[in-house]
């Protein structure tokens, strides 16, 4: 469960961790009034769970009331990855000449903790240079081995100092809290030398909330999620544009691998589960064919238990209801080619194997 920017850094201040001042407010009238206790100049940043929300206008710095107003109704009324904002956090400007990466984030291969920290941020943790990268013990992190970090981004005195503070912090609260990704990016270092994180993102690990009913009222579970938890799927929601259904876990993981291959960003993880009906087949695919984001759909189906005949009467049934977006589909296994003669001449794109209806489906962009 990924939190709201204004509600990871909630947390961080739990955990003692320096945030700008903020306000939030769910109006534009409530920005104006903010401004009253953060004063100007400020920072809008608009509250959504989708990425790429500064590329999108939905983060901007205002001078005066005027532009204020102009600006919060803009982005109440912007889509971010199919998501409009409900709320704007009002925050206190930090003027800052460098900018840092910080996490730590679970590595599920190596079951443990990583941390990574670089003297770059502001940008995609892909695209970090010479950035330090360490496992952590299961015992947790302690001060020699945050010098040890500290030391390898060629920090010294004071900042040294205050990157220390910051990285036991954070490490303790991902430790404690169980998140799957703590994350401080950009890490903004003031002309004084004053650090200070300007971004927060906390993504708790699902299977690990029953442990934390501190976050059952947080937020409401993401009305897809909700959906899809009420129907019994497994389902992830994601920031790409291709809906992932398939049956059975490792095949729709298998296929957003091919999809990240190919160059493509999935949309969902959404597992049917074994022995999938026609009725679950049509509850899937209107789901995700209500995901704003989702641009197509792959479908990815090896016929075991699951009967493909099932799951073509489904999607039949999808199509005759009204619009759906673009279907491409990989149908193999039991009852295949009765399964192809039911779709075919529909506008379902079949392929023979998941490799060309990934191809296809990612071409399609």
């Amino acid at each position: 469960m990924r939190l709201f920017e204004y509600q990871a850094k909630e947390l961080f201040k739990n955990y003692g961790l320096p945030v700008p001042r903020s306000v939030l407010a769910g109006n534009v009238v409530g920005v104006l009034n903010a401004l009253e206790t953060i004063g100007l100049p400020a920072v809008l940043k608009a509250q959504v769970l989708a990425g790429g929300r500064g590329k999108a206008g939905g983060i901007v710095v205002v001078s005066d009331k005027a532009s204020a107003q102009r600006e919060a109704e803009r982005i109440f009324n912007l889509s971010i990855g199919g998501e409009v904002p409900s709320s704007i956090l009002v925050e206190q400007s930090f003027p800052h000449k460098d900018e840092m990466y910080l996490s730590v984030t679970l590595d599920r291969s190596e079951r443990c903790f990583v941390v990574i920290a670089a003297k770059a941020g502001g940008i995609d943790v892909e695209s970090l240079s010479g950035k330090v990268v360490r496992k952590i013990p299961l015992s947790g992190i302690d001060r020699p081995f945050a010098n040890t970090v500290s030391s390898e981004l060629g920090l010294r005195g004071s900042q040294s100092e205050q990157f220390v503070k910051i990285l036991l912090s954070l490490e303790k609260l991902a430790r404690e809290k169980e998140c799957e990704l703590a994350e401080i990016n950009p890490l903004a270092v003031g002309g004084d030398g004053i650090m200070m994180p300007l971004d927060a993102k906390i993504i708790l690990d699902d299977n690990a909330l029953f442990r934390h009913p501190e976050f059952a009222k947080v937020h409401p579970l993401d009305e897809f999620e909700g959906e899809a938890s009420r129907q019994g799927f497994a389902f992830v929601r994601l920031e790409g544009d291709i809906a992932v259904v398939g049956n059975g876990a490792g095949l729709v993981l298998s296929t957003l691998d091919l999809v990240g291959d190919a160059g493509g960003n999935a949309a969902c993880f959404l597992d049917l589960g074994g022995g999938a009906q026609r009725e679950r087949i049509v509850a899937a695919l209107a789901l995700v064919n209500k995901l704003p984001n989702a641009s197509r759909i792959l479908v990815n189906i090896f016929g075991g238990i699951t009967r493909t005949t099932d799951v073509a009467e489904g999607i039949k049934d999808v199509l005759a209801g009204g619009p759906v977006k673009p279907v491409f589909a990989r149908i193999s296994g039991a009852e295949e080619e009765e399964a192809k003669q039911l779709l075919s001449g529909s506008k379902v794109k079949l392929f023979r194997t998941a490799q060309e209806a990934v191809e296809a489906v990612v071409k399609a962009r």
